[in-house]
């Protein structure tokens, strides 16, 4: 049997008050990490920036080849090809080469 128009009104308070709380908590999306005063992302170094995401997609192959993993991410100034540290030496010397 239904509950009284109390008891049915305070579920839906209930329910609308924990869908805030989801909400405030899980529903900002996702947040990114921010560039340093380098264009540095977090831990990832920047070992190259290129002006066309063709150009990033062909050094990135080129740094397949060569063991050496990094990943791109569109910039202010270009696309930047960015490595964590471990990385980041190997990925220069080979990009030097080119």
């Amino acid at each position: 049997m239904v509950g009284s128009v109390t008891e049915i009104l305070l579920a839906i308070s209930m329910i609308i008050l924990l869908a805030g709380i989801l909400r405030y908590t899980f529903g900002r999306g996702p947040q990114g990490a921010l560039p340093d005063e380098n264009g540095d992302l977090g831990l990832l170094e920047t070992v190259a920036v290129v002006p066309t995401r063709e150009a990033a997609d062909v050094l990135v192959a080129k740094l397949a080849r060569e063991k050496v993993r990094v990943t791109v991410s569109k910039g202010v100034d270009g696309w930047r090809l960015l490595a964590f540290p471990s990385d980041a030496d190997d990925a220069r010397l080979v990009l030097h080469d080119l």
